[in-house]
């Protein structure tokens, strides 16, 4: 398992498609979250996209959390259905609760979101290879996209 960190400046939620297709409920396997928590020194108290089975962290949100307050450390493995407006949500709640946030995205890095929310604003964590999704706990076939980790940093209070 190989990550290149990049230092910045600074269903449920969707349809049921198959795998190929992109389906929207795919679990991050919890092994790879832990690591990338390590990796980044966050660990999040709030999964916002999750269920009371696929759930990361103590507290989750299940429905509605692009309507809810974001004030703690969060993690986010959100429909990329709808990535923009997800993370584009999660960066603003970042700013406004000064809190830690890390995402599971894929790499789109030719997007509006990605130049708006994440370059020069996150740190990012490339994924060598394709992650190996689970449904119910059980690995799916390899996405066809390559996957990174972006950490938005809370500011030091001075």
């Amino acid at each position: 398992l190989i990550f290149m960190i990049i230092m910045a400046n600074f269903s449920l939620f969707g349809k049921n498609k198959t795998f190929r297709e992109g389906n929207d409920n795919y679990e991050t396997p919890f092994w790879l979250y832990e690591k990338i928590c390590q990796d980044f020194n966050v660990y999040p108290q709030l999964d916002v996209c999750a269920t009371k089975e696929n759930k990361k962290c103590k507290e989750y949100f299940d429905h509605d959390a692009l309507n809810q307050e974001w004030d703690k450390d969060f993690f986010m493995n959100c429909p990329y259905s709808q990535t923009n407006k997800w993370v584009k949500y999660a960066y603003f709640q970042h700013i406004k609760h000064n809190v830690n946030g890390i995402a599971i995205l894929n790499v789109s890095t030719d997007t509006s979101y990605w130049h708006d929310y994440i370059f020069d604003k996150a740190s990012i964590a490339y994924y060598k290879g394709r992650i190996k999704f689970e449904l119910n706990g059980i690995p799916q076939k390899n996405p066809r996209y390559a996957s990174a980790f972006i950490c938005w940093h809370k500011r030091e209070r001075k």
